[in-house]
């Protein structure tokens, strides 16, 4: 398996053509080392495989909040305050979780039709989403295993899965703090996982 880095020219590009032909990518970024593919039936079935789960969604990362409109459906009346709650959390380590856009495929999508969307706060994820509409993310342990804060803690079977790792060029702090996740799709806000970001800050 390759190593490439996030400050090197050339990996956005090696990256993007990884993932476009329907490849599983490990990479650091901004919270916990995490797997990405393609938002497509492939991308979703290749995490499942490698992750030996079915039935849970995944996150979804997007270059800007403008581009979470492709995948979620705001009323008239609550988009001034969703546009507001995005500004307060992105880019950063929040997932916020919305309605699915009507039309959004099934992979896309949890079973209650909500999608989870963050924008990461992480230069080479940012230039590498430029060319996607998202990409799904997500921890990179199989289901019921200990979420790792290093390479090193990754098993053999993920490693052996995907084509390349990506890593950042800065040694990195000794653990990481997986994203904060905020349910909006009621009246009130919901803080679902208290993580890198201190939900009260919105809450105000």
């Amino acid at each position: 398996m390759e190593t490439l880095f996030w400050g090197d020219a050339s990996t956005v590009t090696r990256v993007e053509k990884e993932l476009s032909a329907g490849k599983v990518v490990l990479a650091e970024g901004d919270t916990v080392l995490g797997l990405l593919a393609d938002v497509s039936a492939e991308g979703r079935g290749q995490l499942d495989e490698i992750k030996n789960r079915s039935k849970k969604p995944y996150l979804i990362l997007i270059e800007t909040p403008q581009k979470a409109f492709n995948f979620i459906e705001i009323d008239k009346e609550k988009i001034f305050q969703t546009e507001k709650i995005m500004d307060k959390c992105w880019p950063g380590p929040v997932t916020l979780i919305f309605k699915a856009k009507t039309g959004i495929a099934a992979y896309a999508q949890s079973a209650d039709g909500t999608v989870a969307l963050r924008v990461p706060d992480h230069a080479g994820l940012l230039k590498l989403l430029a060319h996607f509409d998202g990409l799904f993310s997500t921890s990179a342990n199989n289901t019921g295993e200990p979420v790792p804060m290093a390479v090193e803690e990754v098993s053999d079977s993920i490693l052996d899965a995907v084509a390349c790792l990506v890593v950042n060029d800065q040694i990195k702090p000794e653990s990481a703090v997986p994203s904060t996740i905020i349910d909006c799709t009621g009246e009130s806000l919901v803080v679902v996982r208290q993580g890198a970001f201190d939900a009260s800050n919105l809450l105000d």
